[in-house]
């Protein structure tokens, strides 16, 4: 009963009120015609059939006439009264069923509707929640964030200011909360003050706005993207606890996996002194051998821990054969890297980078190659009036005679990072084409172009959502991972109790996550690479581990959970 009074007292207030008074109106012009019909009705049928009838009769006859049902127990006889009956039935049509039910549904019925699906937007969030994670603004990647929560069972909020992006995201069956995204009130709404952690994904002044907010409530962990990186220390300062320059990461990953020459140069992430790195193949004296042939544990103490061949990631075994197109993932550490580099001849100012696309990430690209001392070449169709510290040959790179007339037949690697999926597929095709063994990296802006670059030659494809994603919820777990590419992952975990004692052979972890142990991390002293199959895990020692997502959240769960 009390949901029926809440709905029945929307219509007794605001503009449905004189809404109201307008059919009240019109209702009583009903009833004035009604009463004219019934006075002619009675008028009409003593003059001319000289029959006479009542007045509730002749309400009744022009109630009838007007709805058209015509029951037919009183009717005229003559023609002037077939007339009269016409226009009658004519009126009620247009009056009755015509201009009255639209007015219903327009003064009434719909802004009722509406009013109905702008409340299906919960105001604030429950009370006893608790262990949430509050994000600031929809895109890319926090969309893949979401995936990354959903997957885990992680609860979250979603803020936004816009009321019909709000709907469709309710329509999408996530939690949202519409409301100014500076509001301290909207804040406690969304029980900021026991949420796990709080994301900002919105602009630079906005985010920093959030964090300030945030923190004259509560001391919540806040994660906060920022588009120029020198105002990295302002949002610190505001109050955000990690502040993450994505275009930057991005220009470094991309960087990374572009030069060909030393390993040195192309360092992925570390380990404390392990360092995990990649090599191609392609000019090393290993190309064609087996693994157990190359010997190159034997003769730099680094471990191979993966083989790529363009998107397909696999665990090597002795016999494996390490085909030129291929690179090495390996793991070691820096002074096995220096041998490594002797043993291939190769240096980093060897190399020669070619950069299509100068926008932020290009930007962040070419200069962390700077930073390594490896040649690199920007090509683009404009521009970029926020760099000035890196020379661009302008024109169209998707015309051949561009990359040739600058020199792109002496590239070892390509960046592929313009701000177009389309053309990015476009210039990897024909770059792969060109230039069959070049290291071809690209960048994804959408999650569904991974594959199409791929299929197009790229040797790695680094997409924004994915990386962006990843980094938050590494922050969010606290996990030291290191992102070898699209769907695969250099993490630490420390060793479950359930395989404390056992030999890795034992421990059947592999077979069992499809997880593959790169080191073993003891409390004191050297990390041990690649530890052989007997190898006994003891108490204390830490896990460096290599699989995807899925992997690793079925080690979390079937291991460390067991």
């Amino acid at each position: 009963m009390k949901t029926i009074a809440v709905e029945l007292a929307y219509f007794l207030r605001g503009r449905a009120r004189q809404n109201l008074k307008v059919l009240m109106l019109y209702c009583a012009f009903l009833v004035a015609m009604i009463l004219i019909y019934a006075l002619l009705f009675r008028s009409l049928m003593w003059n001319l059939e000289g029959r006479e009838f009542s007045l509730i009769a002749g309400i009744y006859w022009a109630i009838t006439v007007m709805t058209t049902l015509g029951f037919g127990d009183i009717t005229f006889h003559t023609d002037l009264g077939y007339i009269f009956a016409a226009v009658v039935t004519v009126s009620g049509v247009i009056f009755l069923l015509i201009i009255l039910p639209f007015g219903l549904i327009s003064l009434f019925l719909a802004p009722w509707i509406e009013h109905r699906l702008r409340n299906r937007l919960a105001a604030e969030l429950p009370k006893e929640t608790s262990g949430h994670v509050v994000i600031f603004g929809i895109d890319a990647i926090t969309r893949a964030f979401i995936g990354k929560l959903q997957a885990r069972h992680i609860p979250f909020v979603i803020v936004i200011s816009d009321h019909d992006e709000a709907l469709r995201l309710v329509d999408e069956g996530l939690r949202v909360i519409c409301g100014s995204l500076t509001d301290a009130s909207l804040l406690t709404a969304v029980r900021v003050a026991a949420a796990r952690y709080v994301v900002a994904n919105l602009s630079d002044p906005e985010n920093a706005t959030i964090c300030l907010t945030v923190r004259s409530l509560c001391q919540t962990p806040i994660a906060s993207f920022i588009d120029d990186p020198e105002h990295g220390n302002l949002l610190r300062q505001a109050g955000a606890n990690q502040v993450i320059a994505l275009h930057k990461i991005l220009g470094r990953y991309l960087a990374i996996r572009s030069t060909t020459c030393g390993a040195l140069a192309h360092v992925l992430d570390s380990f404390g002194d392990l360092l995990i790195a990649e090599i191609p193949v392609h000019g090393t004296p290993f190309s064609g051998e087996t693994l157990e042939n190359a010997g190159i544990r034997q003769r730099t103490g680094l471990a191979v821990i993966g083989i790529w061949e363009r998107g397909s990631f696999m665990v090597p075994t002795r016999d494996t054969q390490l085909k030129d197109h291929a690179l090495l993932v390996l793991a070691g550490s820096r002074a096995q890297l220096e041998s490594l580099e002797q043993l291939t001849g190769e240096r980093a100012k060897d190399d020669l980078v070619f950069i299509l696309g100068h926008g932020r990430i290009g930007c962040a690209a070419a200069t962390f190659l700077e930073r390594k001392s490896v040649p690199f070449i920007l090509v683009d169709r404009s521009e970029n009036p926020s760099c000035t510290e890196h020379i661009t040959i302008y024109g169209d790179a998707t015309i051949r005679h561009v990359l040739k007339d600058a020199g792109i037949d002496q590239a070892r690697g390509l960046i592929v990072t313009t701000n177009d999926d389309s053309t990015n597929i476009f210039l990897t095709l024909a770059s792969r084409q060109l230039l069959p063994h070049i290291r071809l990296v690209a960048r994804a802006n959408r999650e569904e172009a991974v594959e199409q670059l791929y299929r197009a030659g790229a040797d790695f494809v680094v997409s924004n959502a994915s990386v962006g994603a990843g980094i938050l919820f590494n922050i969010l777990e606290s996990k030291a991972s290191a992102f070898l590419t699209e769907g695969v992952s250099v993490f630490r975990r420390p060793l479950p109790e359930s395989l404390v004692g056992q030999t890795i052979a034992d421990s059947q972890l592999r077979p069992r996550t499809g997880c593959s142990i790169v080191a073993l991390e003891p409390t004191h002293g050297d990390s041990l690479v690649s530890p052989p199959p007997d190898t006994r895990l003891e108490k204390g020692i830490t896990l460096i581990l290599i699989g995807t997502p899925a992997q690793e959240e079925l080690f979390d769960t079937a291991i460390r959970d067991h």
